[in-house]
């Protein structure tokens, strides 16, 4: 019996620090902005780097939200529970963490301009579901969506809902060949970004449970060719 490939939720990942916290951009090789160039996309406010009061109050809402859960993480350690705060590795690109985010790296027709922007989460439903697989016995990676039921909103669900009746649909694939390279970015909360390096210079940097990158990162890094290496990251 033939095993189905195990799917993991994913999408575009966000900002950590606090110039760039839960923002992203998306930009062609010389830096500049795209998402209007990006056929179909809904239209969201232009990207920026926060100033110096924006980046206090990211700091001010953390500290409180920190003070806040506090009893609740002494609670779950007690109980025996795996609960804890996130833990953010260190910084690797400042370039493209601290003074930017840019989640697609792309010149004009290049490969990673084609995903689909249902991954951005500030741009679909709360309740779209996106999820990634690798299929192997076709060679595909797939990009998947579906509805959830799962009660609540975009700040604050519960889990444990199902998929809408007929509302699964794949909504991205590629090779496995076009694809030279994956890795996990350690400047993520307990490493759950990692960035896709595709053979034409694009890449995509996304998001998904620490387990689920690392389980991608693994698939996506075998069998690169020695002779071809993936073309340098800026």
């Amino acid at each position: 019996m033939i095993e189905e490939p195990q799917r993991y939720r994913v999408e575009f990942a966000s900002g950590t620090a606090a110039s760039v916290a839960k923002r992203r951009s998306f930009r062609d090789l010389e830096r500049n902005d795209i998402e209007r160039d990006l056929h179909g996309w809904p239209a969201r406010p232009a990207f920026r780097v926060r100033g110096f009061f924006g980046r206090l109050g990211v700091h001010v809402l953390s500290a409180t939200t920190g003070l806040l859960m506090l009893p609740l993480y002494i609670l779950a350690a007690v109980l025996g529970s795996p609960a804890s705060p996130e833990k953010r590795g260190e910084l690797e690109d400042r370039e493209n963490e601290v003074d930017d985010f840019p989640v697609m790296w792309a010149g004009t027709g290049q490969t990673a301009r084609t995903l689909p922007w249902q991954l951005d989460p500030s741009r679909r439903s709360w309740r779209t579901v996106t999820e990634i697989e690798l299929a192997e016995q076709d060679g595909l990676v797939r990009i998947w969506s579906y509805e959830d039921t799962a009660r609540g909103s975009r700040h604050l669900s519960w889990s444990g809902g199902e998929k809408v009746p007929g509302s699964e649909a794949v909504l991205w694939s590629l090779p496995r060949s076009e694809i030279v390279g994956a890795e996990i970015k350690r400047f993520s909360l307990d490493e759950s970004d990692f960035r896709v390096s595709f053979r034409d210079g694009s890449w995509v940097r996304l998001t998904s449970s620490p387990d689920g990158a690392r389980r991608m990162v693994d698939l996506l890094g075998q069998g690169m060719p020695e002779s071809d290496p993936a073309p340098a990251l800026p």
